[in-house]
């Protein structure tokens, strides 16, 4: 049933996908001004605190954060010799444990949104490996 489990595939998903999701999230942080060197720490913090309560930051970071889970599938299934689809999908449920493990402070119906995505954004990156892959099924 797991024969076709390749850790290291899951392992540099899942690499790829925690590096996109850093750099996207430091890119949103500098956007809001998070960044700014005359803000103090707690600042910052608030003016954080506030952007995980604004409905149109909170669907634009949850988008890219899905899209940096579907270039972990995507990478998992590329480096993965078999079972592109179940490597993928390793990723995904990598990150459903963490988003259940490290709880925000952002809205319920957010939360909600990015658990039950999680795990189809990193096999539609696996999807869209196998799509573009040339010799693939598809």
């Amino acid at each position: 049933m797991f024969s076709g489990i390749r850790p290291k595939a899951i392992l540099i998903g899942i690499v790829a996908d925690i590096g996109a999701t850093y750099l996207i999230m430091a890119v949103l942080m500098v956007s809001l001004g998070a960044g700014a060197r005359d803000l103090s720490e707690e600042e910052a913090r608030q003016l954080i605190e506030s952007a995980l309560q604004q409905p149109s930051y909170l669907l634009l970071s949850g988008a890219l954060g899905l899209l940096a889970t579907a270039l972990g599938g995507f990478v998992a299934a590329k480096v993965a010799t078999v079972a592109p689809l179940l490597n993928a999908a390793c990723v995904g449920l990598f990150d459903l444990i963490l988003g259940i493990l490290l709880v925000s402070d952002a809205p319920l119906w957010f939360s909600a949104m990015a658990l039950l995505l999680t795990l189809p954004a990193a096999i539609m990156g696996g999807v869209l490996w196998r799509r573009a892959a040339p010799g693939q099924s598809r």
